[in-house]
């Protein structure tokens, strides 16, 4: 039988990782190419007289670009805010009257949401001007769809209880969903 005491002064908040690209671009030239790459392989598969089907290059360009994308990447590391904290934070950030979402979510957004994250996170380390660029959220350093990811996480560490994983083997046992056109995944 466990030490329940020991146990639970090991205790830790939840955690979670959030990889944002910052090159939008180069995933679209991933994609694009991964596009040309699955015709060309039908095409070729189709009629096997088709010789020479240029896939090559566009292979050796896609993990090239992988490689930069996975450079352009900033892994936030986040934790749940202490529950003292998070009840001061939405004590602080009432919402606004008839705001739908802002009723459904019992905070204002626009104020809470950027603080949240940025109290959250605990890497990287940024300089307050970063942070300012970075939750301007009408400022062009995250699109909409990564700053949705960034709070979600946030969001969720704090609202949801954190379930025990299942076994390893069930994992195994699952198809590669991998169709080669998806988005190049940072192994951030």
């Amino acid at each position: 039988m466990s030490d329940v005491d020991a146990i639970l002064t090991g205790a830790k908040p939840a955690e979670d990782t959030v990889a944002i690209c910052t090159r939008g671009d180069l995933v679209n030239q991933w994609r694009q190419l991964a596009k040309e790459v699955g015709k060309a392989k039908a095409a070729a598969a189709g009629d096997p007289r088709i010789a020479g089907d240029g896939t090559d290059d566009k292979l050796r360009r896609m993990e090239q670009l992988r490689g930069e994308i996975e450079a352009a990447t900033v892994p936030f590391e986040l934790r749940a805010l202490a529950p003292k904290r998070w009840a001061e934070l939405v004590a602080e950030h009432q919402p606004r009257d008839g705001d739908e979402e802002d009723l459904r979510m019992q905070v204002n957004r626009e104020t809470f949401l950027p603080v949240l994250v940025r109290l959250s996170t605990v890497s990287p380390q940024l300089k307050d001007a970063t942070w300012a660029a970075l939750l301007d959220l009408e400022g062009e350093l995250l699109s909409r769809p990564q700053w949705q990811k960034l709070w979600r996480a946030c969001w969720n560490l704090n609202v949801q209880d954190q379930d025990l994983p299942f076994s390893v083997a069930g994992l195994l046992r699952t198809p590669d969903s991998f169709s080669g056109s998806g988005s190049p995944e940072p192994s951030a």
